[in-house]
């Protein structure tokens, strides 16, 4: 039976089965229909943000799975600037909100891209608002956090080198 056969014949039952209620019985079944209504809208609504959800954390997946391969690949030349911007996004998608420079110096320095001055390039990206610094100090580690443009552009930094576009990121290797 196709969908509008299908409403056509549900809206001529339920007339005729209102023609044989009592006001309360209308009233309770409207009741019992509006509460169906909502369980199925709420049903719907949980079945899609589930299905959101798995399909974000597979893009997350995929998106720190190529950070760490940019960073592991000594081809990509990647200014330090590119490496802080990178590593920290890598760090924001597993759920670190705030990071501070010597967590970071590590995390590069796994990979062998720490630049020489992470907090002097930290400094640099929030002057450009990349990043937002929590704590100062003239010898500290700062803390910070990339900020949604810093995300934005790291994301456009990332979608660049991977589409191979940018030939000039890679070095040559004999």
């Amino acid at each position: 039976m196709s969908e509008p056969d299908m409403i056509h014949k549900l809206a001529s039952n339920a007339l005729e089965m209102s023609d044989q209620m009592s006001a309360e019985q209308l009233r309770l079944y409207h009741e019992f229909i509006t509460k169906k209504y909502e369980m199925k809208v709420a049903e719907e609504a949980f079945m899609a943000a589930t299905h959101v959800e798995g399909n974000e954390d597979k893009r997350i997946g995929e998106t720190l799975w190529s950070i760490r391969r940019i960073l592991e690949d000594k081809k990509y030349r990647l200014s330090g600037m590119e490496s802080v911007m990178l590593a920290s996004y890598h760090k924001r998608l597993e759920g670190d909100e705030d990071m501070d420079t010597k967590r970071l110096n590590l995390f590069l320095q796994s990979f062998d891209r720490k630049p020489a001055n992470t907090t002097k390039l930290v400094d640099t990206l929030a002057k450009k608002r990349y990043m937002e610094t929590h704590s100062d100090g003239m010898h500290s580690h700062k803390t910070f956090s990339l900020t949604a443009s810093g995300q934005s552009q790291t994301a456009n930094l990332l979608t660049d080198i991977d589409s191979g576009e940018s030939h000039d990121r890679l070095a040559v290797v004999d």
